[in-house]
């Protein structure tokens, strides 16, 4: 039984930014899968893909529901500038349009203990939690959506149900002030009902509102500077959050797990970094931190992952 199965987009990205160019696999369930799996042995995928899918040997590391239909793969061509502004210049979702409810109920006969959701369709994305809801009332459900699918008041709506079904609902800053019109976060969060909300605010920190209760956890120093990539560190960023808090049930250890996970994730192009990284427990992070700590102040994290 898979602790955790993520439904969404597997990509293939040609991403341009100061360091080079560079072809290669990608997509919100992908980056998620790979953060997760840091700490969470047996997660799950449930996906589509082309014919002509060129990464398929990521796959080996991550159990799969994956579709290969006809005609091109979903594809992003990302550029970003010295700041890490991000411009997209092409966007194909294909076969990503592919993933069905049907697929999903499939799917959740494995029985999960968890279901994320990652950016996708909105109406799709109300439907799939309430399938889960009415096929496997146990599993907790996680939603992620991206600002990108929220220009329109029908798709804010129906993420805005789909929170209010969900267990875990986590968005940034930009998201939140879109679906609710408002700009002031403590009565922003207010609005939107769902179990748990987790709001990312970015280098300031983290913060969550569960059960009537709000926790601010501010973000760990910046731990390197020189990043590589930064293509699907929220992604990550998610994943790693939710298994270490599977694995916890602490959101402050689950905060600092996927704060340094999605960091060293940047130090690389796409989730090279974190590919081979496998932890028994969320602490055994913090050992990794301290071990920054004792080779020196000047040592960055991309030294450190060098020398392991």
């Amino acid at each position: 039984m898979p602790e955790i199965l993520f439904v969404g987009h597997i990509s293939m990205d040609r991403i341009r930014n100061p360091h080079g160019e560079m072809f290669q696999p990608g997509g919100a369930a992908l980056y998620a899968a790979m953060g997760a799996r840091t700490i969470c042995k047996d997660v799950s995928i449930l996906s589509a893909m082309g014919e002509d899918y060129r990464f398929r040997e990521v796959f080996s590391d991550i159990k799969g529901h994956i579709k290969v239909v006809k005609g091109k793969s979903t594809q992003f061509y990302i550029t970003y500038d010295k700041y890490w502004n991000a411009s997209y210049r092409k966007v194909f979702i294909g076969p990503g349009s592919k993933i069905t409810t049907r697929d999903l109920i499939t799917a959740l006969k494995s029985g999960a203990k968890m279901v994320h959701l990652a950016p996708m369709n909105p109406p799709k994305v109300e439907r799939m939690v309430r399938a889960i809801k009415d096929q496997n009332g146990s599993a907790l459900v996680s939603l992620n959506s991206s600002i990108h699918y929220l220009n329109e008041r029908s798709n804010r709506r129906a993420i805005l149900n789909a929170a209010s079904l969900s267990d875990i609902f986590i968005l940034n800053e930009r998201e939140l002030h879109t679906l609710t019109g408002m700009e002031v976060v403590s009565e922003a969060i207010k609005a939107i009902k769902t179990k748990t909300l987790v709001l990312t605010l970015g280098e300031m920190g983290t913060l969550i509102k569960s059960q009537n209760e709000v926790e601010f956890i501010p973000a760990m120093a910046a731990i390197t500077k020189n990043a590589v990539d930064v293509t699907g560190a929220g992604d990550t960023w998610a994943g790693s959050f939710l298994a270490s808090y599977l694995k916890s049930g602490s959101w402050i250890k689950a905060v600092s797990f996927a704060s340094v996970i999605s960091a060293i994730k940047c130090t690389g192009w796409n989730f090279e970094k974190i590919r081979s990284l496998s932890f028994n427990s969320v602490e055994e992070i913090y050992d990794l931190a301290i071990a920054l700590k004792e080779r020196g102040r000047q040592l960055t994290l991309t030294d450190l992952m060098k020398g392991s």
